[in-house]
C-alpha cells in the first residue's frame, strides 16, 4: 500500500517542479532563523538563518475566504514541493519561517502538511508578505 504514497509523492514533485524542469511550479528559497552556537565575546548564542531551494506552485485565496482576520486580502497560498531542488528532503516548513518566491519574501502564517500514511506529499502554506 505504501507503493501509491510514493507514487503520489512523486506526481507532486513532478507538477511543483519549476517550469523550466517541466513543471508547474516556480524556484523558491525556505529561509530558516536558528540559533547558532554560543560567543563568548557576544555574551549569547548568534542567530543563523539556513536557507533551502526549493519549488513551489502560488495560489490566491477566493474571495469569500478572506475574513480580514486569518486569511487577509494579499495573503497567498503556496502549494510547496517535498524535495529540495537538488533532489533531497525539503525540512518540513513551519510558521515564523519565510520564503522567497518570485523575488517577494513572505513569512509563513500557517503550514498544513499533506501527509498520507507518515510520508509527506507536500504542504500548502498561507504566505504574508
Amino acid at each position: 500500500m505504501a507503493d501509491i504514497y510514493d507514487r503520489c509523492r512523486a506526481l507532486a514533485v513532478r507538477m511543483l517542479a519549476p517550469r523550466d524542469r517541466g513543471g508547474k511550479g516556480a524556484e523558491m528559497t525556505l529561509q530558516r532563523r536558528q540559533q547558532g552556537a554560543y560567543d563568548p565575546v557576544a555574551g549569547g548564542a548568534t542567530t543563523v538563518t539556513v536557507s533551502h531551494a526549493g519549488s513551489a506552485f502560488r495560489d490566491t485565496y477566493a474571495q469569500k475566504d478572506i475574513d480580514g482576520t486569518r486569511i487577509r486580502q494579499g495573503d497567498v497560498k503556496l502549494l510547496v514541493s517535498p524535495e529540495k531542488l537538488d533532489g533531497t528532503e525539503l525540512p518540513v516548513p513551519t510558521t515564523q519561517d519565510q520564503v522567497i518566491f518570485d523575488g517577494k519574501t513572505y513569512t509563513l502564517i500557517a503550514v498544513a502538511p499533506w501527509n498520507y500514511a507518515g510520508l509527506d506529499v507536500g504542504f500548502e502554506v498561507q504566505a504574508r508578505a
